[in-house]
């Protein structure tokens, strides 16, 4: 009766200890038996999304690239048959723009990625501190270190339009119109709207002697920017060297009229009007001059003659 008192008591406390053991491995065991499975599922998950989107991006990018196939060829089809090749230098192939030579003209071949835009966006912050470092030695009169700073970038990006039309304005200032000449003709290439690029050829032209050049690019200027009082001054100075006085004095009446309390040019076309004996129109523009500068000596003298004639 002892011996089995004994036992009983042994399986109690084996049970009393185990059993609780079991239940907590057993419900342990079925939780990472599920979280296992989870992980599982989502990795297969994962590879079949990775394997969509590899199979996507190449149906994408074979279809664009047919795309763009297509397109070259129906641009190619549309071109003219027979271009005429022109014989000689005219005004018109001065100023009229030529077909995009940039290498970003077509399209399909922008880059679209973000380091290419980081770099378009660092390069242009670049440009704009070159130029600002460049204006402030034109300013500070280092015209040679201002014009080596521009040459430098432009060995880089020789397609750059703002450090063309510095360099072209450096050359054009100094007088320089072999330098300039060129490098005008090409921002003109660039923009055929660029009026001040334009009435700097014309004012080269004007400079050599070639007249009727000169007028037509002038005029063109004139058209597109017709609020310059500059662009006109440089009819005046055509038409007078060309001894057309009553044209001079008609692009001058219009400087005035754009610049109408400038003694200066007041004190031009008064001149013009003493040339072609017209002395009223000379006295009235003389006493303008006066009305807006009193001590200008120049004025007081013609007025002056005048009276004693």
């Amino acid at each position: 009766m002892l011996k089995i008192s004994v036992l009983l008591w042994m399986l109690f406390t084996i049970v009393l200890v185990w059993l609780p053991i079991g239940i907590v491995s057993f419900l342990f065991s079925r939780k990472v038996f599920k979280k296992l499975t989870r992980l599982l599922s989502k990795i297969d998950t994962f590879d079949a999304l990775i394997r969509f989107k590899r199979e996507f991006s190449y149906i994408y990018a074979t279809k664009i690239s047919v795309l763009g196939s297509r397109l070259r060829k129906q641009k190619v089809n549309n071109l003219p048959k027979h271009i005429p090749v022109p014989h000689t230098t005219t005004i018109d192939d001065i100023i009229k723009s030529k077909p995009s030579v940039s290498r970003y003209a077509d399209p399909w071949m922008i880059v679209d990625d973000e380091d290419n835009k980081t770099t378009i966006i660092k390069k242009r912050k670049l440009l704009e501190k070159i130029i600002y470092d460049a204006l402030w030695l034109r300013k500070d009169g280092k015209l040679d270190e201002y014009e080596k700073k521009i040459i430098e970038w432009l060995a880089i990006d020789a397609e750059d339009k703002d450090l063309n039309k510095l360099l072209a304005d450096l050359y054009f200032t100094m007088s320089n119109y072999k330098k300039a000449l060129p490098i005008l003709k090409k921002i003109v290439d660039m923009d055929a709207n660029d009026h001040k690029a334009i009435r700097q050829i014309g004012e080269i032209y004007l400079t050599s002697g070639d007249f009727d050049i000169a007028e037509l690019l002038i005029q063109n200027a004139i058209a597109i920017n017709p609020t310059n009082p500059k662009y006109y001054i440089s009819m005046v100075e055509l038409f007078y060297n060309t001894d057309r006085k009553p044209d001079a004095i008609t692009e001058m009446e219009k400087v005035i009229k754009l610049r109408p309390t400038n003694s200066a040019y007041m004190l031009t076309l008064a001149d013009l009007y003493q040339e072609i004996n017209d002395l009223d129109n000379a006295k009235k523009y003389y006493f303008r001059v006066l009305e807006y500068e009193p001590s200008n000596e120049k004025a007081k003298k013609k007025l002056k003659e005048l009276v004693v004639e």
